[in-house]
């Protein structure tokens, strides 16, 4: 029998104190703590307040910290890093309950669903993290972000390896195709098509190992040997000097160059992976919070100005999975 069919079946007690599951809870650090027996609000554990959510009808008192609460109904108040600690280790443990109401000492706050709510305030503090000040305002008034720059560097935002992933994120996401990038500036992670190979005419300086090969002194200069003469795979000319120390000359032939396309052919989790997988490797070990960090940032700086509606999905990670990795450095 689940949590919710128990609570709604059994008689309701009301205990002078919290149960020692309760309590160790508690002590555990977790955020969200369902009580199956009311106690007297007096012993209510410090640090913690008493609330009332509704799930398909049942009412469920929780004990939640002050200080969550306080990041919940003041978003983007307070310590960011804390409020991202704490809200997503309350979306992993209150994932399961959905259409809740929040009530304090029997008075409705406000209907709310907490794991959507959750998840919005979770992206309010990675904003927080990563814009330091205002700049200003932009031709439509609103406020222009100036992205904290030692964050920036510790998320490897302007290494080319990431920025070049990021940037085919954010093009992935909005839709793009090859034609309406700078297939330059991302050149190292677009998949290429093969068709074939082409002959293309090319002149190079020979490599002193080649002059010597294919010349011999003739008294006052260099020639081309005769057995090098009139090749009809390359033509040889070397720069005539009373020099014996000068040997410079060229070889100009047809050479076989492939036939490539460049084609936007990638997945935003294989991207990712390969981010999670360079950077873990680069330091050993990563934040948390960093792959949602890099999701907002490319969210902030090349998705929303073109389409908000496309804006990557940022969900809470949980405790025990900081970082999923789904790829290889590459």
């Amino acid at each position: 029998m689940n949590l919710q069919n128990r609570l709604a079946q059994r008689p309701r007690v009301v205990r002078r104190t919290p149960s020692t599951q309760v309590l160790e809870q508690v002590k555990q650090g977790r955020r969200f703590i369902v009580v199956e027996d009311d106690f007297d609000r007096g012993f209510i554990p410090q640090g913690h307040t008493l609330i009332t959510i509704k799930h398909n009808g049942t009412a469920l008192r929780t004990l939640v910290p002050q200080s969550l609460l306080f990041y919940m109904v003041n978003p983007g108040e307070g310590d960011s890093n804390d409020a991202l600690e704490q809200i997503a280790d309350f979306y992993s443990e209150a994932g399961e309950f959905e259409d809740e109401t929040i009530g304090d000492g029997g008075t409705n706050v406000q209907e709310a669903n907490w794991t959507t709510l959750s998840r919005d305030n979770y992206q309010v503090y990675l904003t927080n993290r990563l814009v330091k000040t205002g700049k200003g305002r932009d031709e439509e008034g609103e406020p222009v972000p100036e992205f904290n720059a030692d964050v920036i560097k510790q998320l490897d935002l302007e290494d080319p390896y990431v920025a070049q992933r990021v940037k085919v994120i954010a093009a992935v996401s909005l839709g793009k195709t090859i034609d309406q990038i700078d297939v330059h500036e991302v050149k190292d992670v677009l998949r290429h098509i093969n068709h074939g190979t082409k002959r293309t005419k090319v002149t190079e300086e020979l490599s002193k190992a080649e002059f010597e090969k294919i010349t011999c002194w003739a008294g006052s200069h260099y020639e081309v040997r005769p057995e090098y003469r009139n090749k009809p795979d390359a033509d040889y000319s070397v720069r005539k000097l009373h020099d014996r120390g000068f040997k410079s000359g060229t070889k100009t032939y047809m050479k076989e160059t492939p036939m490539e396309t460049a084609v936007l052919d990638r997945k935003v989790a294989d991207l990712e992976g390969e981010i999670a997988a360079y950077r873990l490797q680069k330091h050993g070990t990563v934040g948390r919070h960093d792959a949602g960090l890099i999701r907002q940032y490319t969210n902030l700086v090349l998705i929303a100005p073109e389409n908000p509606k496309s804006q990557l999905d940022i969900i809470p990670p949980k405790k025990e999975e900081p970082l999923k990795e789904t790829g290889e450095a590459k």
